[in-house]
């Protein structure tokens, strides 16, 4: 898997040889996070409908949640509040988490489609985009690894990730498993906090008390933030020259 450190552009002649991979990965940058706005806005007058229809409405939002990540229109972040907010943490950290598993298959397809091989070309140019590609393929519980430290932190850009690891011919085996290890703990995260945060929007404190719910939601998302910071430090150690 390619990693191009900060400083390093790829020059205009490179941009135009990555063919339609160039364009779609200065999409995926944007277009995601502007869907899960639009998606937010609608979490206090569509999500009640889902919560009063449980069975239709888990349907409706794994396939919507499944086609509309897997096609790189909305961040995991925003569905996991989502399910988090109308299911509660439990059935909804489940759903959403399955739901973007399934959708990251999706996007594995489209962006192997998409990069075809002009990605590897341009890779095998360019020695040492090579040499750490080899190194981060080279075995099995490695690239599981490496998917997984790539997954873990909570401002990851998913469908960049996508894009990049199926352009870089990342097993599928590896890569499915790495992502569900990966994107499990901020999905639980966003799923956790949101559902707490609709506890205290519908005033449902009967069980737990304001503080508990609002400590453990911080908690949790320390924990997160945490993980993602380990996750980093460890990618740059193996990126680093010599390893």
């Amino acid at each position: 898997m390619p990693i191009v450190p900060p400083s390093s552009h790829p020059s205009p002649g490179v941009f135009r040889r990555l063919g339609a991979a160039g364009p779609v990965a200065v999409v995926l940058s944007f277009w995601p996070p502007l869907g899960g706005f639009l998606l937010l806005t609608t979490l206090t007058t569509f999500a009640p409908w889902l919560r009063e229809h449980p069975a239709l409405g888990l349907v409706l939002y794994f396939f919507a949640t499944t086609l509309l990540v897997g096609f790189s229109c909305l961040p995991t972040f925003a569905v996991a509040l989502y399910a988090g907010w109308t299911f509660g943490f439990g059935l909804g950290f489940s759903i959403a988490l399955a739901a973007l598993i399934v959708s990251s298959l999706i996007a594995y397809a489209i962006g192997r489609c998409i990069a075809r091989d002009r990605v590897l070309e341009v890779i095998a140019e360019k020695p040492a985009w090579q040499a750490v590609h080899r190194a981060l393929l080279g075995d099995s519980r490695r690239i599981i690894f490496v998917t997984t430290l790539l997954r873990i932190p909570p401002l990851s850009p998913f469908a960049i990730v996508n894009f990049v690891l199926a352009a870089a011919r990342v097993p599928l085996w590896n890569y499915t498993l790495g992502t569900a290890l990966g994107i499990a703990p901020r999905t639980a995260a966003a799923a956790f906090v949101a559902a707490g945060l609709e506890q205290l929007h519908a005033k449902d404190l009967t069980d737990t008390p304001r503080w508990m719910l609002l400590s453990g939601m911080i908690a949790f998302v320390l924990m997160c933030i945490v993980l993602g910071a380990l996750a980093k430090r460890a990618l740059r150690t193996m990126a680093a020259p010599g390893n």
